[in-house]
């Protein structure tokens, strides 16, 4: 028989495995009634779980997605372990996650994604190997506070925005009053500038300005 490259055959003769045959053109041991023959594709895998649903330390109801990755490196292992191998993996996946996002506060989980990716992949990891199962990486996607959260997270972010806004305008009057009283000082001190500020607003707002000239003096 051939196999092609993606795929691992397991050949079972009288019901015992009696080889594991790599990809090329073989000859089968043993009577072909007395064997069966079991294909196995060795090629990476991808798992998206989405819709799933967890109550984290200060907030419950968070949304997320995990992916999952993996790849069959023991095919006997993964054929004769366990009846749904594929799901025993979506299921330590999804237990996984779930046991991470419930130890933690909203906060870390919605930051803390990174982290995660390496904490749920040992996890997973270490729980698969039995199943001929190499797992590569299980990473949190997709994380989302329920509605109200969000709506109680926007209301405190506007907030503080409108907060900042009213400090700022107030910084602003502050100062505005504060080169008020410094002008006023400076006009009380020289009158002379009240007069040429006076001329100046005349000329910026397009008035005139009339100068009164004291009386010619009398003849002798």
């Amino acid at each position: 028989m051939t196999v092609p490259e993606p795929e691992r055959a397991v050949v079972r003769v009288d019901g015992v495995v009696a080889a594991v045959l790599g990809p090329g053109r073989h000859r089968l041991p043993g009577r072909p009634w007395r064997r069966s023959v079991e294909r196995v594709d060795v090629r990476e895998r991808v798992l998206l779980l989405t819709s799933q649903e967890s109550a984290a330390a200060d907030v419950p109801g968070v949304r997320f997605s995990v992916a999952l990755r993996f790849r069959v490196v023991d095919p006997v292992a993964f054929l004769g372990v366990s009846a749904d191998p594929v799901d025993d993996v979506r299921l330590s996946a999804q237990v996984a996650a779930r046991d991470w996002i419930a130890a933690r506060g909203l906060d870390e989980v919605v930051g803390g994604r990174a982290a995660a990716t390496a904490e749920l992949t040992a996890a997973v990891a270490a729980g698969s190997a039995r199943l001929g199962v190499q797992v590569l990486e299980v990473s949190l996607r997709d994380v989302a506070a329920p509605g109200e959260v969000r709506r109680a997270l926007l209301e405190v972010s506007s907030a503080r925005l409108e907060a900042q806004a009213r400090l700022e305008r107030a910084r602003g009057e502050t100062a505005a009053l504060r080169a008020l009283a410094n002008g006023s000082r400076a006009l009380a001190q020289d009158p002379a500038l009240l007069q040429l500020r006076t001329v100046q607003a005349a000329v910026e707002n397009g008035g005139q300005v009339v100068l009164h000239l004291g009386a010619a003096p009398a003849a002798p």
